[in-house]
Parts: C-alpha cells; structure tokens; sequence
C-alpha cells in the first residue's frame, strides 16, 4: 500500500536537495541566467484518482502522453514535475518528467536510489538517512569551466583543428531523398 506521505516527504526532500532540480533559467539583458529557488519550494506533483472508471488504462495513457508532451517553460518552472495517478485502492503509478537541462541519464539513477532511500525511510519513520551533499551540480560546472579555460581548452582546439583539417566542408552520403538546396529545420 503507497505511503502517501512518505511518497510527498521523499519527493519534496529530493527536490529540496539538489539546486539542479529548482534551477531555472531567466533572461537578463538577453544572457540566460540561474535562479534556484528555496529549497521549501517542494515537488510539483498532481494528483489523479482514476478508481472506479471503466476506462482507467486508457486515461493513464492519455494522462502519460499528456504528461510527456507538456511543454517546460525554463523561465518560470519547475524543471521537473510528476504525477501521481490511483488506479486502485492498492495500485498507482508515478509518473516523473525532468527537463533534459536538469537531469541526464546518470543523475536519474541517482534520484532512484535516493528516492528508495527516503521513501524506505519515511515509511518507517525515520529521518533522512542520506548525507549532506558537499557540492551542488553548479559548483562542479564552475570547477569544469576554470578547468577547460585556457591551456586545456587552447589544447584540445588545436588537437580537433588538426585532425580534421583538409576534411570535406559538406559529406554527401547516401539517403532515401536528396538534400534540399536550404535547410529550413
């Protein structure tokens, strides 16, 4: 049976642990710029109760496609967002969307395993079990960005300028249709 408020602390907590995950994205002056919003902020969940309907499967599919269709507004967020849709009294699917920009296949791994944790946790009423992370994912990105400045970005530009120099500007390869005369994209 779902610990419905162990589900909501573990998700609200997750959130609340990684700056990643309340990044968003604002222009100023015209350069993209981060806000990460209070960690309080929680997890933006809505919920569906889908009991008793005579055709629950195909609105899970429909709430499913609906989800994964939704567009992300990187300025306003959240950057990823869920749905929790009861099919029966004992049966529920969780549905998890996160913008490419914040999640990538290693840290979903990661959000599972931390998931499992504090949802284990939380139902057995205990705190968070997890340890303090000691660097937010923007720290790693100002640390690989002084890294590859300078010499070790002057370095592999030089190595890729080498080795492909003299290569052709256009590759014609074989297709089902030939190549518009303008890409329109």
């Amino acid at each position: 049976m779902l610990n419905h408020q162990a589900l909501r602390l573990a998700l609200d907590r997750i959130v609340a642990r990684h700056e990643s995950l309340r990044t968003t994205f604002v222009l100023v002056d015209g350069v993209p710029v981060q806000h990460i919003a209070d960690a309080h902020c929680g997890f933006a969940l809505q919920e569906h109760d889908l009991r008793n309907q005579s055709d629950a499967e195909a609105k899970l599919d429909e709430l499913a496609e609906a989800e994964a269709a939704a567009p992300f507004d990187l300025a306003a967020g959240p950057l990823v967002r869920g749905r929790l849709i009861r099919m029966a009294d004992d049966e529920h699917v969780l549905l998890v969307t996160m913008h490419h920009i914040v999640s990538d296949g290693w840290s979903q791994g990661v959000l599972i395993n931390e998931f499992s944790a504090l949802y284990n946790a939380y139902c057995e009423g205990r705190d968070d079990p997890l340890p303090p992370l000691a660097i937010q994912y923007a720290d790693y990105a100002v640390w690989q960005r002084r890294w590859i400045d300078g010499e070790v970005l002057q370095a592999q530009a030089a190595y890729w300028q080498q080795a492909l120099a003299g290569a052709p500007a256009l590759l014609e390869l074989p297709t089902d249709r030939p190549r518009p005369a303008v890409q329109d994209y």
